[in-house]
């Protein structure tokens, strides 16, 4: 069942982004409204598709690849409306709603489920905590990424004075940058709590806290980078375009530690949660 509603979740998703696009071309207020409920309707279904995983499976739903792109994508369209109730500008939507469709998709070509029971390592107290700190992490390094990019195109558009339709849809350069101040402390604050939670969870699986498996060692430059960028905004007083470019290249940094070094590099975190992996059949 939970296949149901991750599919329903993901059709809702798809309809929201169209909407979205048709809004973007056109300023059509009444497809922004489309997409909006689209997203509002995916949420819910793609909430009833976690719970019921995690209810009826056996093990908490962050166990796999498909889980945590699943979850990272759930987050993601939550963080919208959560923006969304605060900012009625629907411009995000046209953005978030497309990429949560696309983790869920990649998701959907990896590993759904499991045929074995899950290692021993994944049946641990731990494994909610961490994961969920990590993704919530990345969820606001997201939005601050869209923001950077949003900040990029709209300062282009004042310098260059095509002050016209799309320079009204984007919000502000003030609005943008705030974003980016408030989320990067609060991301951070995120993804050093899934650094220690995960070193606590490593303590009681291997005896150590650090192992410098690949995903760690990436993870730990992702920090030291975010870091920088703290160090950057509150001592050297960097926003802006440095702020935004940053942004974008500390989400790029993020989503190789979260997708490609498991593809690439392997190790500990490469979601292998039994021996072997059963594809689901047919979108």
């Amino acid at each position: 069942m939970d296949l149901v509603f991750f599919k329903i979740a993901l059709a809702l998703y798809l309809g929201a982004s169209a909407g979205y696009l048709v809004f973007l071309l056109i300023s059509s207020e009444s497809r922004a409204s489309v997409g909006f409920w689209c997203a509002v309707m995916g949420f819910v279904a793609h909430t009833l598709s976690i719970m019921h995983r995690a209810i009826f499976s056996g093990f908490f739903p962050l166990a796999t690849s498909f889980d945590a792109l699943s979850a990272f994508a759930w987050l993601l369209v939550g963080i919208f409306l959560l923006v969304r109730y605060h900012d009625p500008s629907p411009i995000f939507g046209s953005i978030v709603t497309p990429m949560a469709s696309v983790l869920m998709i990649f998701g959907w070509t990896l590993v759904y489920q499991v045929t074995e029971p899950l290692i021993p390592v994944l049946r641990s107290t731990w494994l909610p905590v961490h994961v969920t700190l990590a993704l919530a992490g990345n969820g606001v390094f997201a939005f601050m990424a869209i923001g950077g990019l949003m900040y990029l195109f709209q300062e282009r558009l004042i310098k260059t004075k095509r002050l016209g339709r799309l320079h009204r849809l984007l919000p502000s350069l003030a609005t943008l940058d705030t974003i980016n101040r408030h989320g990067l402390p609060f991301g951070f604050f995120l993804l050093t709590l899934g650094i220690i939670t995960g070193a606590f969870w490593a303590s009681s699986v291997w005896g150590s806290y650090w192992t410098w498996d690949p995903k760690e060692t990436w993870t730990l430059i992702t920090w030291f980078v975010y870091a920088g960028m703290i160090h950057q905004r509150m001592v050297l007083g960097w926003r802006g375009k440095r702020a935004a470019v940053l942004a974008i290249i500390g989400f790029g940094l993020v989503m190789f530690s979260f997708v490609g070094v498991n593809a690439l590099l392997g190790g500990h975190h490469a979601f292998q949660g039994a021996n072997r992996f059963m594809p689901p059949s047919g979108l």
